[in-house]
């Protein structure tokens, strides 16, 4: 049992970004859960955002940080002064910035903290042919910097299988001190939907409306430009709700005026209350191109929400065709018109489909039992 160890251990979280999204709720949930089994936990992030807010309201310790994928030396002293100050049992590195700094200041220091790092969707090897030689070169070196810091890491954590394959593929992982540990997320919070005609208000939606709903970051990884056209040719009696900013959010809302929908689509912009969000829509779709484990799916099937996805990576491991959601081939317009026309004339069906989803998620991804999992690493690599 973890309390049972002699002295509490100290955990060090490192995360470069503290607004909201899927490796920030992993951090903040995961240090919840640990602090449940006496672990005592500090976050280090930016100095604001979501993830500094909530765990204020958790009492959990926040140290500010100021890091980013540029070599500099203000990045360096970020973590210098934090690792030369603070004792840390483990040093558990969330995504690629962290992990680089996190990695490298620790090796520096010669600490005797175990070194941790989590791969929260291996983004740079998914190399696209229209991708500009820029990014194509900064993506061999982030490929390289994972290598070469491996060598230096205690313990590698994917969330997800697919993950965990590309990860070894490339040699940025090596089986014998790699874990597979999913998601999880807070299943009291979201199998607790508030009332559907109070959501439904917050984001001006008629009662009788069909709502389908995306979340995510407006970038060519999520395929929203695919959504959009499929929309296109779904019955204009539904509309679409989609929340997330990004790079894209110009060209999209220009896509949606060409596509001439753009009276049934709404940009609801970067927000925090996906719980109200989910809690109104009727149907989630994520047509992303590729994939870790997205917790705004996790989210989605907790709610109750039958759910349309791309058969890609992680989210297969997740969806089953038929099962508890749709699966539908990366860039199918007409797969992603048929499945969510297919929604909105079988309502019976979507209830089945929710009702497996929910139960997706009490048997594989609770939160809980995620940071059961990964304490059970930490304590492996102290003893």
């Amino acid at each position: 049992m973890i309390n049972e160890s002699k002295q509490t251990l100290r955990v060090l979280q490192i995360i470069d970004d503290a607004s909201i999204g899927g490796g920030q709720i992993h951090v903040l949930l995961l240090s919840k859960y640990l602090l449940s089994m006496d672990i005592k936990v500090t976050i280090a992030t930016a100095s604001v955002g979501w993830l500094v807010e909530q765990a204020n309201i958790l009492d959990i310790p926040v140290c500010p940080i100021d890091i980013s994928n540029k070599i500099t030396w203000r990045a360096f002293e970020s973590i210098h002064r934090l690792l030369k100050i603070q004792d840390f049992d483990v040093i558990h590195t969330h995504g690629g910035t962290a992990g680089f700094w996190g990695r490298l200041v620790a090796k520096i220091l010669q600490h005797k903290s175990k070194i941790i790092h989590s791969y929260h969707g291996l983004h740079y090897l998914n190399i696209f042919q229209n991708r500009q030689m820029r990014q194509r070169l900064k993506n061999i070196l982030f490929k390289t910097i994972d290598q070469l810091t491996l060598n230096v890491t205690d313990h590698i954590i994917c969330v997800c299988l697919s993950d965990y394959e590309k990860a070894i593929t490339a040699n940025v992982a090596s089986p014998s001190k790699t874990s597979i540990v999913n998601y999880g997320i807070d299943i009291v919070k979201f199998s607790q939907p508030i009332n559907k005609e109070i959501s439904r208000k917050i984001f001006d939606i008629a009662p009788t409306e069909f709502i389908f709903g995306n979340v995510g970051r407006l970038h060519e990884q999520k395929g929203h430009q695919y959504l959009l056209k499929a929309f296109a040719k779904v019955s204009d009696r539904a509309r679409l709700l989609i929340i997330g900013d990004g790079d894209l959010k110009d060209e999209l809302i220009k896509l949606a005026d060409d596509l001439q929908i753009s009276d049934r689509i709404t940009f609801l912009g970067a927000r925090s209350d996906v719980h109200e969000f989910l809690s109104a829509i009727d149907v989630f779709v994520m047509p992303s191109l590729w994939e870790g484990q997205p917790i705004a799916l996790l989210e989605a099937l907790a709610m109750g929400k039958p759910c349309i996805v791309s058969d890609v990576d992680g989210i297969s491991e997740v969806i089953t065709n038929n099962v508890n959601g749709y699966l539908v081939k990366p860039k199918d317009i007409a797969g992603l018109t048929q499945a969510m026309n297919q929604s909105i004339d079988n309502p019976e069906v979507l209830k089945q489909l929710a009702n497996s989803g929910v139960n997706t998620i009490t048997e594989k991804f609770l939160a809980q039992n995620m940071a059961k999992a990964i304490a059970d690493i930490y304590l492996t690599q102290i003893i």
